[in-house]
């Protein structure tokens, strides 16, 4: 009889797959940054430790910060509550786009229910409703009602923070009109290599999508910066 497929590692895998990186690496050691709330696997029926890819990236990520950038524990946290709400502390980008794998921007299928926003967000629904009158957000159905898809909890994210600055939902409407300009724009040059549905195509499509919002990120910062300097000049 076949041997069911284990799509988890223990904590002793994980510690022997990292160790040959991080060499004073022990059971005690991700048990302790498990106990600081840093990495959370989920748990067996019996109590035992189940890391998925994503909690061995997390722990790497952890321990990059720790041992190569000699980063405390408590700036960590807040950088990983910055990643777990879709934002990428400019302090940390170049680790996480090292770490990361490529994938199409919604590739993530796990949704947050609207009304679970207050609590799990720290969002109201009302602004979470306002977001979407203006086409800021989409909702989805789901079980539970509205969901929200979490490409759009890092925009809601974003958005909220802005609401502090006295920014509100109807001032951002052109930054969609901007990005579905982008994206057209985009889709347009990397259309061909969409239509190949090779491995190695699609790879490349990945790796080229990335690679693109990354540069026009960093080109519409650059941009926004040299315009502000005209008008704040003594401060920029």
């Amino acid at each position: 009889m076949p041997t069911a497929h284990k799509d988890y590692m223990t904590i002793g895998e994980v510690v022997e797959k990292l160790k040959p990186r991080f060499p004073d690496l022990t059971i005690s050691k991700v048990r302790f940054l498990e106990e600081e709330g840093l990495v959370n696997p989920e748990r067996t029926a019996g109590g035992y430790r189940k890391f998925h890819d994503a909690d061995v990236s997390r722990l790497e990520l952890v321990l990059t910060l720790q041992k190569e950038h000699y980063m405390p524990l408590a700036v960590i946290r807040e950088r990983l509550e910055d990643l777990d709400k879709g934002r990428v502390p400019a302090d940390i980008a170049a680790v996480v786009s090292s770490a990361e794998t490529p994938r199409l921007p919604l590739d993530a299928v796990e949704t947050i229910p609207v009304s679970a926003a207050p609590e799990s967000l720290g969002i109201p629904v009302a602004f979470l409703r306002e977001l979407e009158g203006f086409g800021l957000v989409a909702f989805v159905a789901g079980q539970s009602g509205d969901e929200l898809s979490q490409a759009d909890v890092a925009i809601a994210h974003a958005c909220w923070d802005l609401r502090k600055f006295g920014i509100e939902p109807r001032h951002l409407r052109m930054y969609e009109t901007f990005a579905e300009r982008e994206a057209a724009f985009f889709s347009q040059v990397l259309m061909p290599a969409y239509m190949s549905r090779t491995p190695e195509v699609r790879q490349q499509l990945l790796e080229a999508l990335s690679r693109l919002t990354e540069l026009a990120a960093t080109l519409k910062s650059a941009l926004l910066r040299r315009a502000l300097s005209r008008t704040f000049e003594d401060v920029m």
